[in-house]
């Protein structure tokens, strides 16, 4: 065919496409499938947000019955692309679907050759470890299960996280790649232990960053370090979610870092709704296991009590203030020991000096209606929150005893 027959026929191919876009025009949220495959099944998940790879408008132009595979082996994590369509346009200006997605992927994707990907896949298995330190396990319905801290400095774990970081993009709403080379970061994998002969599976991870924090001159002087860790991403992988596991990940690592003295405060970057919810139900549950006294926690409460023990729980000051009005409201609902009017007085203090600028601008009517009306959302939230949760708080009886409500 000559060069002008081609150039004719791609002329034809877009004035066709021009009358009937929609044709040719992809959601790149539903054209790219993620799998997680096994040695029984492939497990079928979506992405949440395609943007970052695809653009804003997530969309996909020039490709009819366009499907985009993604698979992942469940313990190496080993990926698998392929791109599959019915027919394209012929247009200069289509993007490369190959190219686009392997710059967020790492050298050792394999791309259409799915047998090719099962031999290598076969073949690493055979003195593959995972490139960590086990830090913690525990088990949940009989059922084990293992966090390992990844070592990031070596050729193993730099590659493991080359090919989970992809999910931050399609799982965390403007997510980014971190700097793996910087020695801050750490990398902190959640694995379903095997039972029998069975391979592990990873469940999720976090990556963490710890920032160095000037414990003053005489400690400096000692060499006493003093970090605020600081969790950035977080994911559990969707073919996990809804059992509660992300709780119990973030629960113990945060146990964990309790432990660690180099640790004086733990800390979450721009947290979204969903983890503030995971966050609140996983840290009311581990006040239970760590004694808290509830029985403190009372409108008119002690700051000198309240700033010794969100030091000593490493709570940054949001998230402690957070727990504290949770804990009021469900004592309010539950034991009627605390007056309504003390503890909305008690969360409306916060609610003032965190929008003290704003608020200040206004006349004193439109103050109080704002404070009020940002008081019932906050706290229909946190109702919402509560759920049925459980808290060792008390309740006063008729004949005037007191007996815990667990």
């Amino acid at each position: 065919m000559s060069l002008a027959d081609k150039k004719q026929i791609s002329a034809a191919s877009l004035q066709a496409a021009s009358l009937q876009p929609e044709l040719w025009t992809s959601s790149s949220n539903e054209a790219l499938k993620c799998f997680i495959t096994n040695e029984e099944e492939a497990i079928k998940f979506q992405p949440l947000f395609t943007y970052p790879i695809f653009g804003d408008a997530e969309s996909i132009y020039g490709y009819k019955d366009l499907d985009i595979f993604l698979c992942f082996d469940h313990y190496t994590f080993k990926p698998f692309l392929n791109i599959k369509y019915s027919q394209k346009l012929e247009d200069n200006d289509l993007i490369d679907i190959k190219e686009t997605v392997d710059k967020y992927l790492p050298d050792s994707t394999i791309f259409k050759d799915e047998i090719k990907w099962v031999d290598s896949i076969k073949e690493e298995k055979k003195s593959y470890k995972i490139p960590g330190n086990k830090i913690d396990e525990f088990k949940v319905d009989n059922i084990e299960y293992e966090i390992y801290k990844i070592d990031l400095k070596s050729k193993e774990g730099l590659e493991l996280h080359k090919r989970l970081q992809i999910l931050v993009l399609l799982y965390i709403e403007a997510g980014s790649f971190i700097d793996s080379e910087d020695e801050l970061w750490n990398l902190y994998v959640f694995y379903e232990k095997p039972q029998g002969e069975n391979e592990p599976s990873i469940v999720g991870f976090t990556t963490a960053y710890n920032y160095w924090k000037y414990p003053g001159a005489i400690k400096f002087d000692e060499g006493i370090k003093e970090i605020r860790i600081k969790i950035s991403q977080f994911i559990i992988l969707p073919i996990y979610q809804g059992n509660g596991l992300g709780q119990l990940f973030y629960s113990h690592l945060c146990d964990i870092w309790l432990k660690d003295s180099n640790i004086i405060e733990i800390v979450v970057e721009d947290p979204n709704e969903q983890f503030d919810d995971l966050r609140d139900k996983a840290d009311l549950k581990r006040l239970r296991n760590l004694s808290f006294d509830f029985g403190k926690v009372i409108p008119k409460i002690d700051s000198d009590w309240v700033n010794t023990t969100k030091k000593n729980l490493k709570f940054e000051n949001r998230q402690f203030s957070r727990l504290l009005e949770l804990i009021l409201l469900y004592k309010l609902k539950h034991t009627k020991d605390i007056s309504t009017a003390d503890v909305r007085k008690f969360i409306k203090q916060r609610l003032y000096k965190k929008n003290k600028e704003g608020l200040d601008s206004l006349d004193e009517n439109n103050r109080k209606d704002k404070l009020q009306t940002a008081y019932q959302a906050l706290e229909d939230d946190y109702y919402r929150i509560l759920g049925d949760i459980n808290l060792p708080t008390k309740r006063k009886r008729d004949e005037g005893k007191m007996v815990d409500k667990t």
